[in-house]
């Protein structure tokens, strides 16, 4: 059984889209609104910047290098102008939509509906409604620089997580956040000094990439400010996140950057504990990581310090 969509319900969904201005959201909502009284269909999305490679795009806005295989052998073969595009792929059992907005973004979907028909107008229109809305929401939550989500996307969601956590209810149907963290880069003027900005930026760009590679999609990461960073790691226990934060230590320490630099980056983290509210939270992962900046740098620190 496939989409029979009105007019009316058409409208609505993109009127379900339009009143959203929260990036993760418009991701849910969009899928929702796909396959309308069907199950959820499989839905991967990717995306690339200024004619650069694609890269998965996950539900919390988080960027991940490469795509799979069996989507590199479509997206590859696309134009880096190609404004629009729209096929069944055999091979994949499913649909690619290429829409390119009116911006240096050109956005990619992979649709593998539940039911035998779609209405194809309908999914490309919402597709390219989607684009439009996504690029729109991004220049307010997401780092120019990074891609990452920005301040405010930053007060904003830790606000949300600390209100959600409160209620016992809510915990026990959703994600919970285990572990706040704050990062820095060891010696970062010293680099801008020493080479410049682009070069500096540049190497905060490759470190961007670089953790949105090395944590899960849900996990969010944050451009706090300068050369520092603040991370949630979702459903995962201290000793776990403790392990992921010193694989990326170390991934970053044996890393080779722009023009052959390296560098290296301190960490501190501690519980995710709503009571401790915002500022708590940054006060404590704050004293970690000047402990660590105080015992040597290029290391992981937990709060409260032993």
């Amino acid at each position: 059984m496939g989409i029979h969509t009105t007019p009316a319900c058409k409208y609505e969904s993109f009127n379900a889209l339009i009143r959203i201005n929260e990036p993760e959201l418009l991701h849910q909502v969009f899928l929702g609104q796909l396959d309308p009284g069907q199950p959820t269909p499989r839905v991967e999305l990717f995306e690339r910047q200024q004619g650069g490679p694609w890269r998965s795009l996950h539900a919390n806005g988080s960027r991940h290098n490469g795509v799979p295989d069996r989507h590199a052998r479509y997206l590859d073969r696309l134009s880096r102008q190609q404004e629009q595009d729209w096929r069944y792929d055999n091979g994949s059992s499913g649909w690619y939509a290429v829409y390119k907005p009116c911006s240096h973004r050109q956005y990619a979907m992979f649709f593998a509906p539940a039911g035998a028909h779609i209405d194809e107008d309908y999914v490309q229109l919402l597709f390219s409604f989607y684009c439009h809305q996504f690029t729109s929401i991004e220049g307010v939550y997401r780092d120019s620089l990074t891609g990452l989500y920005n301040r405010r996307a930053f007060d904003q969601r830790m606000a949300a997580l600390i209100e959600h956590s409160r209620h016992p209810a809510r915990r026990s149907r959703a994600s919970q956040p285990a572990v706040f963290a704050l990062l820095d880069i060891d010696h970062f003027k010293e680099v801008n000094d020493r080479y410049g900005h682009v070069q500096g930026d540049e190497m905060l760009t490759q470190l961007a990439c670089m953790m949105s590679d090395s944590f899960r999609e849900y996990d969010l990461l944050f451009r706090y400010g300068g050369e520092e960073f603040a991370l949630v790691l979702m459903d995962m226990d201290e000793s776990l996140s403790q392990a992921a934060l010193e694989r990326f230590r170390r991934r970053v320490e044996e890393t080779e950057f722009v023009n052959g630099q390296r560098m290296t980056v301190s960490i501190g983290y501690c519980r995710f504990e709503p009571e401790h509210g915002i500022r708590g939270l940054i006060e404590r992962a704050d004293k970690a990581l000047y402990a660590g900046k105080r015992g040597g740098r290029n290391q992981v620190r937990r709060y409260p310090l032993s």
